[in-house]
């Protein structure tokens, strides 16, 4: 075989919260490494999305971090990078599982041969997994964990570097607040996602503007734009559609979706008893569900970024020889203008995915 499929965790019980640590010892490059989470719900009531029971995925060789987001980071990343969302299983229903997936990708599509993570290249390659089962989904009281490796066999593959994905920044939002951060020159960036979540609130509402500039002003890369204009001109992939499943209680409640903008949605019934479904208007990654009564029902979304998140790509996403290579670039600024009025105790975080050559 050209390739192989390695389960490196199957099925193995995470119903305690915890830091699960894998050895990535392969003689193989890796393309791309998959994470699942399943977690079973004790309750119909929804606690947060269930890209939340994953607080934090890392790869690091000793102190040297070369991966590093959180559950929710790396599903937004995966649709910027994919053009869908990974699979899900949006379930709110009490005794049924919610599944949520996280692909860990090191090259522009799977299996590319120039760009891969190599393990020869490290001393001690290590996946971490933070996880917590109660931390979405509906309250579950029983967790499982699978990762699985695509792996290069038989095809001899010589990647001359791979995409490194981390968040590079985060900070508490201020109304109306400017935060200056700097962004490191070291790497060619291949893309830059700006996320806020806060349920209710639309992603404009939380980063208003982004400006970025390099040296001290000297160049403007974009000049300090409104984010629901980027989220229009720099779109790259068509919206999103999620399924959803819950259980009515005849008044309105909060369930959880990726889509935070633009968001429509079909509701329906799943039982022949269930006569009215309706959904008031809402964003920030939370639809606001009315069921007339204690029966099944489902929702399909449609909507655009993913947790909060904007992508600004910088070139042709193919062409890794097109990304923004910050050679001769001594400083380089991100500013972000938060809106007039963000949500209670929210912040803002800065992931950036760079080219890491060998």
């Amino acid at each position: 075989m050209r390739y192989r499929y390695e389960g490196l965790v199957v099925n193995e019980t995470a119903t305690t919260a915890a830091t699960k640590t894998v050895d990535l010892d392969f003689v193989e490059p890796i393309s791309r490494l998959t994470v699942q989470f399943k977690g079973t719900n004790n309750g119909s009531t929804p606690t947060a999305h269930g890209a939340k029971m994953v607080s934090l995925l890392e790869i690091a060789d000793g102190s040297d971090i070369m991966y590093s987001l959180s559950g929710i980071e790396a599903q937004a990343l995966n649709y910027y990078e994919n053009g869908d969302l990974p699979f899900q299983v949006n379930e709110y229903r009490n005794d049924v599982m919610n599944i949520q997936t996280f692909q860990l990708n090191f090259g522009r599509y799977k299996y590319d041969p120039e760009l891969a993570l190599d393990p020869n290249r490290f001393r001690n390659l290590q996946l971490k997994i933070t996880h917590n089962k109660a931390s979405g989904g509906s309250a579950p009281d029983a967790g499982a964990l699978w990762v699985y490796a695509d792996l290069f066999d038989e095809k001899r593959v010589n990647p001359m570097g791979f995409l490194q994905s981390k968040e590079h920044y985060t900070y508490s939002l201020t109304s109306s607040g400017v935060e200056s951060i700097d962004l490191p020159t070291d790497l060619t960036i291949r893309k830059m996602l700006v996320q806020s979540l806060s349920g209710g609130k639309q992603p404009w509402q939380q980063y208003n503007k982004v400006k970025l500039t390099e040296d001290e002003g000297r160049k403007t890369v974009i000049n300090d734009i409104k984010t629901s204009d980027l989220s229009k001109t720099l779109k790259r992939h068509p919206h999103m559609f999620e399924t959803l499943r819950g259980i009515g209680t005849g008044s309105v409640v909060d369930h959880f979706c990726a889509s935070t903008y633009d968001m429509e949605s079909t509701l329906g019934a799943d039982s022949t008893s269930l006569s009215t479904v309706t959904m008031p208007q809402d964003y920030g990654g939370t639809i606001g569900i009315n069921a007339d009564n204690a029966e099944h029902f489902q929702a399909h979304i449609r909507g655009a970024m993913p947790h909060g998140a904007l992508e600004v790509p910088f070139g042709m996403q193919e062409d890794l020889r097109d990304w923004y290579d910050l050679n001769g670039v001594g400083a380089l600024k991100l500013a972000l203008t938060a809106g007039s009025s963000v949500g209670s105790s929210s912040t803002a975080e800065v992931v950036l995915q760079q080219l890491r050559r060998y």
